[in-house]
């Protein structure tokens, strides 16, 4: 890889980490151009389209890096992800099975065990291996996010809000994240939080229709704390 595609992938890098997700495409797209036939910025940016909601273009992304690097395991893993995005279950059961055997103690399977054992009803076993893929990789948004909602459901909300706060912070440019941080504020109480991540949420993805009823709810919360307000003060 050439120092200038480096370059692209670190600045690209740079931008998502601020939430410049137009910025990253546009660098990632630089990279892949410069090196067509590399895995990693193929990697790069269909894992960005995938964390934007452009699945169709992050499988076909994420389809050709799998062509050139079979066996690289984050593509494989990646690739699972964006078939489930849509609703491919079959090619998404191989591209996981292809990351178990690739990278069997790697974070990407202690995840995978934890979204089965989940999946399954077995909490506590999934937020163990959830904690294994932390140890292994402690600022990826994907182990922090699914730790931090199964938390939530299991009614352990402090903890829960920590990884999801930590979530958003490795991946601004997720909308699911800042929506079920935005429903977490809401839950707790602190509506002007919940306000700035649910809009921030609706900017990433106009066409979510759970942000809609989100922000639905929050305007719901928002006239009932200004009755009582003003009941207070009357």
């Amino acid at each position: 890889m050439t120092a200038q595609t480096e370059r692209l992938l670190e600045s690209g890098r740079l931008a998502e980490s601020e939430g410049n997700a137009r910025q990253a495409l546009v660098r990632y797209e630089e990279a892949v151009k410069l090196a067509a036939n590399q895995a990693l910025p193929l990697l790069r940016l269909g894992t960005l389209c995938h964390r934007t909601r452009d699945y169709a273009r992050a499988r076909q992304l994420l389809d050709e890096a799998s062509r050139i690097d079979p066996d690289h395991p984050d593509v494989a893993f990646r690739l699972g992800l964006t078939c489930d995005a849509l609703g491919d279950l079959e090619q998404a059961k191989a591209a996981y099975t292809r990351t178990l055997l690739l990278a069997p103690s790697s974070w990407q399977t202690w995840y995978l065990i934890g979204r089965d054992h989940r999946q399954l009803g077995h909490a506590e076993v999934a937020r163990l291996a959830y904690r294994r893929a932390l140890e292994a990789a402690p600022e990826e948004s994907e182990i922090l996010g699914e730790l931090g909602t199964l938390l939530w459901e299991m009614g352990l909300e402090e903890d829960a809000h920590v990884y999801l706060e930590q979530a958003v912070k490795a991946c601004p440019v997720d909308p699911g994240f800042a929506l079920q941080l935005g429903l977490a504020e809401m839950q707790r109480g602190d509506l002007i939080a919940a306000h700035r991540l649910l809009t921030g949420a609706k900017h990433l993805d106009p066409t979510d229709g759970r942000i809609d009823v989100a922000l639905q709810g929050l305007a719901l919360r928002r006239k009932e704390s200004r009755s009582r307000q003003r009941r207070r003060a009357a």
